[in-house]
């Protein structure tokens, strides 16, 4: 399958990512277009970037991940995307492999592939929902761990963002991704969507990518990323479930992680261990933008050295 060029662009946004970003670009074959959506204001990516000619540079400012991948969706013209991060490294024949897959299962939105993490096989690689429509609830139960990676191809509920080749088309029957999302959950909320709309999303056992976990951003915003992590991905849970499950769950969330939250805050202030009192603040101020419909962006001042 040597039309690459014709039926697929890959998509790769990013915020402050270090040189790991080259080895992704890398594993990538030099005929398919790649998209560089970047979220951050990072003089040097660009000059790295000019010796990739198959890489087109976007700079759209810090708008969050849902407009990211909105934006990248406007700008291709071919059948299929290929989302992907600055860390992960595509393994040998990986898109060839993703491609064949989505053409064989016809009534797949969305391929991915076996990830591994730090070249171990991810405890992370796919999620069983167990969502009911009828009753608006998620039924979640502990998988046992899966120590090795699937021999053959097979159906999941949702993956990471890590790495997914999606349908152009079913992205744009579901009206794309939901630009509520800064960070956090939009890859989740994209599958089930998929699938509440009828396409599979099928794991193909001969594609391979290797996530390099931590990787994605400069060292020197590590700290502040901590923090921007914690309140997104707090706001994030509650907005997710406030999308697909009833009122009363969504309430019973929100008290519980105030309250824990408050509790962890008094102790943590007793015995000042300080960086934990922060990380409760965080989270409470998460819940209350949530209450009052604030909207989920949570601006953290990031100290970047871009030479």
């Amino acid at each position: 399958m040597n039309n690459f060029s014709e039926l697929c662009t890959v998509v790769v946004p990013t915020f402050f990512p270090g040189d790991e970003i080259l080895n992704n670009l890398n594993s990538i074959p030099s005929s398919i277009k790649i998209l560089i959506i970047d979220n951050s204001y990072n003089i040097s990516l660009k000059e790295k970037l000019l010796k990739y000619n198959n890489c087109n540079y976007y700079n759209i400012g810090d708008v969050g991940l849902g407009k990211t991948f909105n934006f990248a969706l406007s700008k291709i013209k071919t059948p299929y995307v290929l989302l992907t991060q600055p860390d992960v490294i595509l393994k040998e024949n990986c898109i060839e492999n993703l491609m064949k897959g989505i053409q064989k299962y016809k009534g797949s939105g969305m391929v991915v592939p076996i990830v591994y993490d730090n070249k171990s096989y991810s405890k992370y690689d796919f999620y069983d929902l167990k969502y009911s429509k009828k009753k608006k609830e998620f039924m979640m139960k502990k998988n046992k761990e899966i120590l090795s990676a699937p021999l053959g191809d097979f159906c999941v509920d949702a993956v990471n963002a890590t790495t997914m080749m999606i349908s152009v088309d079913a992205l744009k029957t579901i009206k794309g991704w939901d630009e509520n999302y800064y960070v956090y959950l939009e890859d989740i909320d994209i599958c089930l969507r998929l699938k509440l709309n009828q396409y599979s999303i099928i794991k193909i056992a001969d594609a391979k990518v290797d996530h390099i976990g931590w990787s994605s951003h400069f060292n020197e915003i590590r700290d502040t990323m901590n923090v921007s992590r914690i309140w997104h991905f707090t706001w994030s849970s509650l907005y997710f479930e406030s999308k697909f499950c009833r009122k009363s769950i969504v309430l019973k969330k929100l008290i519980k992680i105030i309250f824990f939250s408050v509790i962890k805050l008094i102790l943590n202030l007793v015995i000042l261990r300080l960086s934990k009192v922060k990380q409760n603040l965080i989270k409470l101020s998460a819940c209350f933008a949530f209450i009052s419909k604030r909207g989920s962006y949570f601006r953290v001042k990031h100290k970047v050295d871009n030479n």
